[in-house]
């Protein structure tokens, strides 16, 4: 009985399977996927609202994203309210000709899957540089009952300013509220009192007062309660600014700048018994404690993979075969209270885009030099200094390997490969000739390639 129900099973299958009665079809398969019903309206209303400011305008109406930055699309799909849904929608016209030509239009979803215009955003210059939303205030809006993201906006003004606002987007008015309009060489979004919203820090240079944060910070009535704090004295420019954390995990802000004699230098800031406070600065002279001359830029790096940032403080090796010195670095992480805490001490070799974290044991003795006569590798020799009448020992070396007989010479001999990409291959060799403290396995883990990842904003 039950070998007769499979077959009678198995020959309906095949009936369904014969008259193509399948939930899909070979046809549908090959179909392009379809974007959804809301999608298709917001893409209506949003042509409807280019058409209505070029008849209105009589002029041009042009696309314009965000150049730099996280959300650079078109048009941006939002959840201001951290409810799980994308419940706004936001795009970016510019009004050729008009007085503020830059428009951000706001579009709410309603129930029946059509969108709605519900704030606009008008600005000058050319263009959006970069947006950001984030709930800043905390304020609930009286008519929704929830918590809306503020919108900070960087425009495109040209080379000579940089100009940062922030407005609030309300249910009630069409016309989005500013909350801040400044000019800034760098700014970040960071929560530094950890209350779960984000404050504005911005890093500017006045001519009379020197480099400065302010960090602004709205309570829930919409005051901002905005802090200052200087930065070293001298400083004539903010390469950067980036957000990250203290030894533990406090937020705090690296502000990378040049000081009017040339050197690099960076100022931590965070606060401090409930103060914004500049944490690298000395008292006596005014100045970072991270300043650097003479040494090409090391940006704050985590360099040991703890997500702490740490910072740079390189030093030449006084050991040499030769007339230039090469440099090690020393990497420190600052506490809360101030200190610099030494974390690791790291070869640089940017030439070659790696560098390697190494023992302490290794510095006292430690001889850097190249090998670079044979074609398609270029060698660094760690060597352990033997004396002023003695050659070097050589202990180990490192190569940058390219060229056609890469993969051949990275393992020949002893070499091992360390790391590789489509065009380099990066490999090492132990010398039997001291017991360095690291094996292939500890080399491997120390070996790290360069990352060029900090913007400024």
């Amino acid at each position: 009985m039950r070998k007769k129900t499979v077959l009678v099973t198995l020959a309906a299958m095949l009936c369904v399977l014969l008259s193509g009665c399948l939930p899909w079809s070979a046809e549908n398969a090959y179909k392009l996927p379809q974007p959804p019903k809301n999608y298709e309206n917001l893409m209506q209303v949003v042509a409807q609202s280019k058409r209505e400011l070029a008849q209105t305008h009589s002029t041009t109406v042009e696309d314009v994203p965000p150049s730099a930055g996280d959300n650079t699309s078109t048009v941006q799909l939002l959840d201001m309210d951290d409810d799980g849904i994308q419940e706004t929608a936001v795009t970016f016209f510019r009004v050729v000709g008009a007085e503020q030509p830059i428009r951000l239009y706001f579009y709410r979803l309603l129930e029946n899957d059509s969108y709605l215009v519900s704030n606009v955003l008008q600005g000058e210059g050319s263009g959006v540089y970069a947006v950001h939303y984030a709930d800043m205030d905390g304020a609930i809006d009286p008519i929704t009952g929830k918590t809306t993201k503020e919108v900070v906006v960087s425009w495109q003004m040209g080379s000579d300013a940089n100009y940062l606002g922030v407005y609030g987007l309300e249910a009630s008015q069409a016309q989005a509220l500013t909350l801040l309009m400044t000019t800034y060489e760098s700014y970040q979004l960071a929560d530094l009192d950890r209350d779960g919203l984000m404050e504005l820090a911005v890093g500017r240079i006045d001519p009379e007062l020197g480099g400065e944060v302010e960090v602004h910070n709205w309570d829930i009535s919409g005051t901002d309660k905005m802090e200052r704090v200087v930065l070293s004295k001298g400083i004539s420019s903010i390469t950067a600014m980036r957000a990250n954390y203290l030894t533990d995990f406090v937020p705090a802000l690296y502000v990378s700048g040049q000081l009017s004699d040339g050197s690099r230098v960076t100022d931590v800031v965070a606060l401090r018994g409930g103060l914004l406070t500049n944490l690298s600065l000395d008292p006596e002279t005014g100045v970072s404690r991270e300043k650097v001359s003479l040494y090409r830029e090391l940006a704050a790096s985590d360099v040991n993979s703890d997500y702490i940032l740490e910072v740079a403080r390189p030093y030449e090796i006084e050991l040499s075969l030769g007339a230039t010195k090469p440099w090690l670095v020393d990497w420190v992480q600052y506490t809360s209270g101030g200190r610099a805490r030494n974390i690791c001490t790291t070869y640089h070799n940017s030439a070659d885009g790696w560098y390697l974290v190494i023992p302490e044991h290794w510095r006292d003795k430690l001889v850097v030099y190249r090998n670079d006569s044979v074609s398609g590798q270029r060698a660094v020799i760690f060597a352990r200094w033997q004396g002023e009448d003695k050659e070097p020992l050589p202990f180990l070396s490192i190569y940058k390997l390219t060229g056609a007989s890469r993969s051949l010479r990275a393992t020949s001999g002893n070499r091992f490969i360390l790391a590789e990409d489509s065009s380099t291959i990066y490999a090492a060799t132990f010398y039997n000739t001291w017991d360095c403290g690291l094996d292939q396995n500890s080399l491997l883990e120390n070996f790290r390639l360069m990352v060029r990842d900090w913007s400024g904003d």
